[in-house]
């Protein structure tokens, strides 16, 4: 019998996860109510205080419940062992992006968090977490950009660190902008072209000032 009350605990709180995103994103942060989310889910408001306190545990959960992009995709990866760094480079960096328009529940929270998440104190956990998982990820992604450009697959006189910064402008510069106009990016069909656009860049882009390419030194 406690195992069958779990499972239901279980079910009515993604019963309001559910509700809570669709709330969110229709109406933003600021305007939703803990009243709209738990209409919107069937329930009362009694049942979504059992679960939550407020809007920023809401807030908290969408994001733990999502498993982020970023976080998927370069959670234990290992620049030293790869042989081909630029490879993954591209390829982690593509369903990225695939996985941000293709994935309802990732799409959702990108659109509360890009579009629907005002600078208030409900938002400050989402926007934390966010940062987290950048700050978390940059030093292996750096590092994959420092491996293509020893094995020659980037030039010499690139910089890892900026490369790295440029990479996470442009991913959510193009999924903050297909959520406003998804049939002008077609980011899931253009994903590849996007990417490999960005790379043809970094193999033309001209040294930082002050930083000579390491074939110049001889």
């Amino acid at each position: 019998m406690v195992r069958k009350t779990k499972e239901e605990a279980l079910e009515t709180r993604e019963r309001l996860l559910d509700a809570a995103g669709r709330v969110f994103s229709e109406k933003g942060v600021t305007n939703t109510s803990l009243g709209d989310i738990a209409k919107s889910a069937g329930m009362t408001r009694g049942a979504i205080y059992w679960h939550f306190c407020n809007k920023t545990e809401l807030m908290a959960a969408l994001w733990d419940r999502t498993k982020m992009p970023l976080d998927e995709t370069w959670g234990g990866c290992c620049p030293e062992s790869d042989r081909d760094p630029l490879g993954r480079i591209r390829g982690n960096a593509i369903r990225m992006l695939q996985r941000a328009v293709n994935d309802e529940k990732t799409r959702q929270v990108y659109d509360i968090l890009f579009h629907k998440c005002e600078c208030v104190d409900e938002a400050e956990p989402i926007m934390a977490r966010r940062m987290a998982s950048r700050k978390e990820c940059a030093p292996t992604i750096e590092g994959f950009f420092a491996a293509a450009i020893e094995s020659g697959q980037l030039p010499a006189g690139l910089d890892p660190h900026r490369a790295m910064i440029g990479l996470f402008c442009f991913i959510e510069g193009l999924i903050y902008n297909s959520l406003i106009q998804p049939e002008a990016l077609r980011l899931a069909e253009m994903a590849e072209h996007y990417v490999d656009t960005y790379i043809a860049g970094l193999k033309h882009a001209p040294p930082l000032p002050g930083k000579v390419p390491a074939a110049s030194t001889a």
